[in-house]
């Protein structure tokens, strides 16, 4: 009887210890899955922390560079910036208006839809500007420039269009008087398509060379500096936002030139494209 017992003594204690085991296994796996759970529901609120603050920055709206009127400035003579001849609707403006600048009457706009990485763009900069600025400084015309980003791909990644673009908008935004200057100048130093884009220093010292004090801070935004909007990317957004409305305007391409807002094709030819321009302007009849 003693060793039935004994048998069943064994046999009790050998299930407890298989229950305990089972117990502890089964409170690792719980302390598992509750560290497993927890992880993963930190991952989760971290994305979407991450995911809201993207979504929170691509609904913000775009900040608008100071001086900037549709996209676009208005030059008139002596490349001073002035409001367009035509203000549009709900806009505003501290600029100069084109008669006070010394713009005729009937004077003409030419439209210059440009894009900083774009040859075409350099040529026909180099082919008509001295005749394009003659005439805004008789009064003849307004020059009404459009920086745009369709480019951005000829730059192995480094985003040229944008980032010269915003760098154009930067200056415009806190030294207007300078804007001309750092148009030929970033020409002047144009990367080659498919070659490597300039960097932020090479771009800033491009426009101190122009003229700009990359430490002058922004009308739109005082806590920023030229140089702080270049490294910032500040108006990346605007860019963007242009370029689309260039293309929901009917811009196909870069160089896009409009005289009094009709698309002229006269664009490597400075002596036509100077007759049509007059003919807008009914200084010449013919």
């Amino acid at each position: 009887m003693a060793k039935n017992n004994s048998a069943d003594d064994k046999r009790n204690r050998a299930r407890e210890n298989a229950r305990q085991i089972a117990a502890n296994q089964a409170k690792k796996e719980k302390t598992a899955k509750t560290i497993l759970y927890t992880g993963i529901a930190v991952v989760v609120v971290a994305v979407l922390a991450v995911v809201s603050v993207l979504v929170i920055q691509q609904n913000k709206p775009a900040v608008s560079p100071s001086n900037y009127v549709a996209d676009g400035i208005t030059a008139a003579k002596d490349n001073t910036l002035v409001q367009p001849l035509k203000m549009p609707e709900g806009e505003e403006s501290d600029l100069p208006t084109p008669s006070e600048a010394g713009a005729k009457k009937g004077a003409a706009t030419v439209t210059v839809y440009l894009d900083f990485q774009c040859p075409g763009c350099k040529a026909f900069e180099e082919g008509n500007s001295k005749m394009l600025r003659k005439l805004a400084d008789e009064g003849s015309i307004v020059i009404n420039y459009k920086p745009v980003s369709f480019l951005d791909r000829m730059s192995s990644g480094n985003e040229y269009s944008t980032r010269s673009a915003n760098l154009a908008a930067c200056v415009i935004d806190s030294q207007p008087e300078v804007a001309v200057d750092l148009f030929d100048a970033l020409f002047a130093q144009q990367p080659e398509e498919g070659a490597d884009g300039r960097t932020d220093a090479e771009l800033l010292k491009v426009a101190e060379k122009a003229g700009v004090d990359t430490s002058k801070k922004l009308k739109a935004d005082p806590e920023q500096t030229v140089k702080s909007c270049v490294t910032d990317r500040t108006f990346d957004k605007f860019v963007e936002e242009s370029s689309q409305n260039a293309l929901d305007d009917g811009v196909e391409a870069t160089p896009w030139v409009l005289v009094n807002g009709k698309h002229t094709d006269k664009t490597s030819d400075p002596q036509a494209l100077a007759t049509e321009i007059l003919k807008a302007t009914g200084e010449f009849k013919g």
